[in-house]
């Protein structure tokens, strides 16, 4: 399946807009993976540290076919959210939010370009891993229309996890 970039920016009607990010943006990308992944202490600590990558390994991961959504604030990188497109459709991974702008609509408009995305590369669904049991995360499944597939399994010693997916071709 080819990847297409050409994604154009998505207006959630909220007060953010995601777009796709470029190596121009990965210091940014970095700073505000450090910012949150080192603190997010509900995960085992050598998981967070992988999650806080660096400048080099995100352009790394662009150059190799990842892709980097982002919502900007007053020029501030104040959301991230990782996709890549596999066999099965439209993965996303690695989702970041500024705990300062949280609840305001940054995620939704993550998970909007994170659909187009999907639609644009013409995968049959969405999916991601959530962390069993957190709830802002389980909240926005729901919101979205994502529905658990399996059951919670082991991503990370001691880290269980469920898979969501949701069809591309159902409108959110």
């Amino acid at each position: 399946m080819g990847v297409c970039c050409a994604i154009e920016e998505v207006n959630t009607g909220e007060k953010h807009r995601a777009l796709i990010l470029g190596n121009e943006d990965a210091r940014d990308v970095s700073a505000l993976y450090k910012e949150v992944w080192l603190k997010a202490y509900e995960y085992p600590k050598e998981w967070r540290e992988k999650r806080a990558m660096s400048e080099e390994e995100i352009k790394n991961d662009m150059d190799s076919g990842y892709f980097f959504i982002g919502v900007r604030v007053n020029s501030e990188l104040v959301g991230v959210y990782k996709a890549s497109i596999t066999e099965r459709g439209c993965f996303g991974e690695q989702q970041a939010v500024l705990p300062e702008y949280r609840d305001q609509g940054v995620a939704s408009a993550m998970y909007e370009q994170f659909y187009e995305l999907a639609k644009t590369n013409k995968c049959k669904v969405n999916y991601v891993n959530i962390l069993a049991g957190n709830e802002p995360c389980e909240r926005a499944m729901e919101k979205y229309n994502f529905y658990k597939t399996g059951e919670p399994w082991e991503q990370s010693k001691g880290m269980l996890v469920q898979t969501y997916e949701r069809r591309v071709d159902e409108e959110v």
